[in-house]
């Protein structure tokens, strides 16, 4: 992850754990897309509001080079960083740069925008980050980016991509295989809406179904490279070879470029748990099941002390906390939700182990355990677990849902607390403040193109 985007992402969370201490600034003028002849000149008004209910705040208005993450989110690139021959970062005067808002009050910038007149084809590119500095007992404070899109006028824009890698992650039983295509803007314009559509065929052609992104809401830039992700929802698949095709398409489905790889599935493919649900009832017992049968939970009456609906969800494995010590994680997760506390009465938990699981313990089922992630402890409770070899199934009582996964372990217990390490504590979080400062909060919604 790189520095920018880590930065973005600890200012989101700071805004969730310390509201009392944030202003948040208003600004109108989110984004500038216009034309300009070579040697002409345009000016963009942004208004930059403060809330009557904030505290009186000092901001900062500055011009950066327009970065972009992997996740197509936008980043301010430093002068010494913005070397892409697109950028319109020396274009941009602001004619102020730094002033004080009262609450309640506003003020205006205007960036005037000069294009040189030896300027070449397409489009010239940077960002405006306006941000509040902390002061008067502040801790942190909010930031816009606005993104700068110029349209060199009079001249012929390129619109071209290429996809410079295409990947295909771990292929594990119970788990979605996740496709990433990464494509690089090797022309001189922007464009927005793109669409991954990844195809997943058999060694005879024949298609399991075409599986696509929604329109990108982000602008890819020229010289920037951007990912797409597409988790395909292909059904059980024999072990064998399979080929995945990757296409990028414009708005209006003009293909950017195209590229393929092969799948290889060593054993048989088994999708992720389908999401189902159980109403329970103090009166009544009942069995949440999956809609595949490889998943459920019997619920004695009375297991419940009020009516409550219960749901099997899949769960990815890269999300579980760490292993205790004397265990590994197999392949197969689920979680079970809608219930808070303790059960009144044991409920039956029973799995069916895949390949994969009995792959993780080396062959011996003996090793496979169900154990479900205890929050409060912060560690794994490996339960006593009954193994069926014949229908390759693992059954084991407990008052506890929560987050579950099928461990390798030859013992039972709790488990050594999840590392230290893993775990971010307040003050750590709290040490960043004063980096965080520069964070880069992207203004527009969703809704909107960026």
């Amino acid at each position: 992850m790189d520095k920018s985007r880590m930065i973005g992402i600890v200012a989101l969370c700071l805004l969730l754990v310390l509201p009392a201490t944030v202003s948040a600034i208003g600004v109108s003028g989110t984004k500038y897309m216009g034309s300009i002849t070579p040697g002409g000149t345009d000016t963009h008004t942004m208004t930059v509001s403060l809330g009557s209910e904030e505290n009186p705040t000092d901001l900062m208005v500055e011009v950066y080079g327009f970065g972009q993450n992997m996740d197509q989110g936008y980043s301010a690139l430093n002068p010494a960083d913005d070397v892409n021959p697109y950028s319109a970062r020396s274009f941009i005067t602001l004619d102020n740069s730094s002033f004080h808002l009262e609450p309640g009050t506003a003020k205006s910038i205007n960036a005037k925008i000069s294009v040189p007149a030896n300027a070449g084809p397409g489009g010239r590119y940077a960002l405006i980050y306006i941000h509040a500095l902390p002061g008067k007992g502040q801790s942190f404070t909010t930031a816009v980016l606005v993104p700068v899109l110029i349209t060199i006028t009079g001249t012929t824009p390129t619109v071209t991509g290429s996809i410079t890698n295409l990947s295909v992650g771990e292929v594990t039983a119970g788990q979605p295989i996740t496709v990433t295509t990464t494509l690089k803007n090797t022309g001189n314009y922007h464009y927005y809406h793109t669409v991954n559509t990844v195809t997943v065929s058999d060694a005879n052609n024949n298609p399991f179904g075409n599986f696509s992104t929604q329109p990108s809401i982000y602008a890819v830039i020229p010289g920037n490279t951007v990912q797409y992700t597409v988790t395909p929802k292909l059904q059980n698949l024999p072990a064998g070879n399979y080929t995945v095709d990757s296409k990028v398409l414009l708005e209006g489905g003009t293909v950017l470029d195209e590229k393929n790889t092969t799948l290889s599935v060593k054993a048989n493919y088994i999708p992720p748990v389908t999401e189902s649900s159980i109403t329970l009832t103090p009166q009544g017992g009942g069995t949440l099941i999956s809609p595949d049968g490889r998943f459920s939970v019997l619920f004695p009456q009375g297991a419940v002390l009020g009516d409550g609906v219960v749901t099997l969800k899949p769960y990815a494995k890269d999300k579980l906390e760490p292993a205790p010590a004397n265990a590994k994680p197999g392949a197969t997760c689920f979680e079970i939700t809608g219930l808070t506390g303790l059960l009144s009465k044991d409920a039956t938990v029973k799995v069916t182990y895949s390949a994969d699981d009995l792959a993780a313990a080396g062959g011996d089922a003996s090793q496979l355990k169900l154990s479900y992630f205890d929050a409060a402890q912060g560690a794994w409770v490996i339960l006593p677990t009954q193994v069926n070899t014949q229908d390759m199934t693992l059954t084991t009582t407990t008052n506890r849902m929560g987050v579950w996964a099928v461990m390798v372990s030859s013992s039972t217990g709790v488990g050594s607390p999840a590392s230290a390490s893993t775990k971010a504590s307040l003050p750590a979080v709290l040490s960043i403040v004063a980096l965080a400062v520069t964070a880069i909060i992207v203004g527009s919604t969703a809704r909107q193109r960026k």
